[in-house]
């Protein structure tokens, strides 16, 4: 049977403006899962792994069940059929976020992998949303062409980032080369979301309250100065207000204009240690303690002794 010519994965509705503009042959799937959010098991089989995601998004974002189905499984219900097309080209950023989609992406387009499978990422700073259409013309001329090794590779590093045991992902960032040039990066920014070993905070947690203690004193200056500092996380809105929201009563107040508390100053001047809240690291869940921390002093995750 003919294949078909070419599939676009782009990840997220913000792109399409921009990549409909730049009039590309093939047809368009769109990714919308954030799964740098949430729990992830890379031992569960996939429609229990897409309920517990389900579960997570429904809950999280306040997004109703028939929706998630519509935006989300049935677009992932279309990998099934992805060997009808000859070429399939990632469309992914180099921040966090993006990073860890087309890693997921990546290992399961390893089980049934169509002819050609190529990823278009622009340079750190870009956004996909906002390239001019020449550019995103340049960035299809010179996307990364993979093969197995690199189909290997990523279905590795899936695994780890989806286990509950980080120190083995950290080992092997230390010990393999990377092939993704944005995804060694992107996976460093992930060990950096665990608790500080000395006060609790994880690196975002920590930017939020040094912004604020700056003399941010709106939720919308907060967000715009952090984006400025790091864009590399790729956090939309709801996940900074979300981070935001975990340090509030403790450590910010809880309206506008917002400042530290007390408590807040002490612990990030270092003298008081924050209990992390409930939430869920790759494929480990901190609720309240975390068996793992990261040591500023020698820029590494350890046990939590």
């Amino acid at each position: 049977m003919k294949k078909l010519a070419t599939l676009h994965i782009i990840n997220g509705d913000a792109s399409l403006p921009a990549f409909a503009a730049a009039n590309l042959p093939g047809q368009v799937l769109v990714w919308r899962e954030v799964l740098s959010e949430g729990p992830v098991f890379y031992t569960l089989p996939e429609p229990e792994f897409w309920q517990k995601r389900q579960e997570f998004i429904t809950d999280a974002y306040c997004e109703p069940s028939n929706k998630y189905k519509e935006k989300v499984l049935d677009e992932v219900q279309k990998l099934e059929g992805i060997e009808a097309f000859f070429e399939v080209v990632l469309w992914f950023d180099a921040d966090l976020m993006c990073q860890i989609n087309l890693l997921y992406l990546l290992q399961r387009l390893q089980r049934n992998k169509p002819s050609l499978l190529t990823v278009c990422t622009p340079g750190k700073g870009q956004n996909i949303g906002n390239m001019q259409p020449q550019e995103l013309q340049n960035l299809f001329d010179e996307r990364q062409q993979l093969g197995e090794e690199e189909l290997q590779q990523a279905a590795s590093l899936w695994q780890l980032y989806a286990s509950p045991h980080p120190l083995d992902l950290q080992l092997h960032l230390q010990q393999i080369a990377i092939v993704f040039p944005h995804l060694e990066h992107a996976l460093q920014l992930h060990l950096l979301r665990f608790p500080s070993c000395t006060y609790g905070l994880s690196q975002p947690e920590q930017m939020l309250l040094q912004i604020i203690q700056s003399g941010a004193s709106s939720i919308k200056e907060v967000m715009q100065q952090f984006w400025q500092q790091d864009p590399g996380y790729g956090f939309a809105d709801v996940q900074l207000q979300q981070i935001l929201a975990c340090l509030q009563p403790d450590l910010v107040k809880s309206k506008e204009p917002l400042s530290l508390s007390f408590f807040g100053e002490r612990v990030l001047e270092g003298f008081a240690a924050f209990t992390p809240k409930k939430r869920w690291l790759g494929g480990m869940e901190i609720n309240g303690s975390c068996p793992y921390c990261f040591d500023t002093e020698k820029n590494s995750l350890r046990k939590n002794c």
